[in-house]
């Protein structure tokens, strides 16, 4: 299943390579969990090479694509719908509805702030999306959908508003006109269900909390390195995936998010987050993905790791997220660092 997003950190191009510097260590049949699983890239990953992955995230529509990439290994029925083929027939024909979405981010709305129109999507798509948005919410009240079926669905929601959405890397903001992607029409194109080998498991909850009852052989972790706080520029995802209305506020229309703030995301703090998050966990290894561009510095960081165990260091260069045109591009290292409990 192959997924074109426009996500921080996404660590599809580095999923290879991070999983086979975790097989110099793991045997394939253990057990691993991805607790800041993002868009589940690795947790996919790890799945396809025959690991029994235990995916979370402390925001939802995270657990969706993990739920739909590790779970659904096969179409699932929708019976209520006529089958795979015909629930994606449902969501290219659903009635468009002058809704949340049209009034808040449609070129067209009327913002409840008395903004003017946030230009995150074309009128027709954001009409769109809200006459899915209010299907799904329908099918789901009457009890016809699957927690499967309704991943699937919200899956494919979000996918195809991310290819549509008029951004330029994130949702902190919107474009100051209509990009040609924007004004095609969404579009919901069959995905590939993995049947792969393992036992998985999907839950939501911040790392924190999810810490100290993980029991697998280990844990990756793939911490915020940034001072950019993916509940906030992530917050149009977010909405779809909870299906609520929430107030959208100031002029880019987020949602509340402080409370999902991640403590990785800020300098005077990130350094705080590691060791807390590792005292917490009780495993034999952990696999910690950092960029050279975090918030802790490699030596710092190092220097925390060290109290837990052995320290194993691999690199990799690749290339640098670009959100705007103000963010600097060329390569970065990215590091794998492997903490042996000793």
């Amino acid at each position: 299943m192959c997924m074109s997003y426009r996500y921080l950190g996404n660590k599809t191009r580095l999923s290879e390579w991070i999983v086979s510097e975790i097989a110099r260590v793991l045997p394939p049949g253990s057990s691993i969990a991805d607790p800041m699983c993002g868009t589940a890239a690795i947790s996919i990953a790890l799945a396809r090479a025959g690991y029994s992955v235990t995916a979370a995230d402390a925001l939802t529509f995270p657990v969706v694509h993990a739920r739909t990439r590790l779970l659904a290994k096969q179409p699932p029925a929708f019976a209520a719908l006529g089958g795979y083929d015909e629930a994606l027939n449902w969501m290219r024909s659903a009635a468009p509805r002058e809704g949340y979405f049209f009034r808040e981010f449609g070129e067209s709305g009327q913002p409840d702030n008395g903004r003017a129109p946030r230009l995150y999507f074309s009128a027709r798509n954001a009409a769109h999306i809200d006459g899915i948005r209010e299907g799904i919410r329908t099918l789901r009240s009457a009890g016809i959908l699957t927690e499967i079926e309704h991943s699937v669905l919200l899956h494919h929601l979000i996918l195809a508003t991310n290819k549509v959405a008029n951004i330029t890397g994130t949702y902190g903001y919107f474009r100051s006109t209509l990009s040609a992607p924007s004004l095609r029409p969404l579009a919901f194109e069959p995905i590939v269900f993995e049947d792969t080998l393992g036992n998985h498991t999907v839950t939501q909850s911040a790392v924190e909390d999810l810490a100290t009852t993980l029991t697998t052989d280990a844990v990756y972790l793939d911490p915020p390195y940034t001072k950019r706080q993916y509940a906030g520029n992530y917050h149009v995802l977010e909405t779809l995936a909870q299906g609520d209305e929430p107030v959208a506020a100031g002029d880019g229309g987020l949602r509340p998010w402080t409370d999902q703030a991640s403590d990785f995301c800020y300098r005077r703090s990130a350094g705080k987050a590691f060791r807390e998050t590792l005292e917490r966990l009780n495993v034999p290894h952990v696999f910690i993905s950092y960029s050279e561009d975090g918030q802790v510095h490699e030596d710092e960081l190092m220097s925390i790791l060290s109290d837990f165990g052995k320290v194993t260091v691999h690199e990799q260069p690749h290339v640098r997220f670009r959100s705007n045109d103000r963010v600097k591009g060329g390569s970065v290292l990215e590091h794998l660092y492997h903490v042996e409990a000793i």
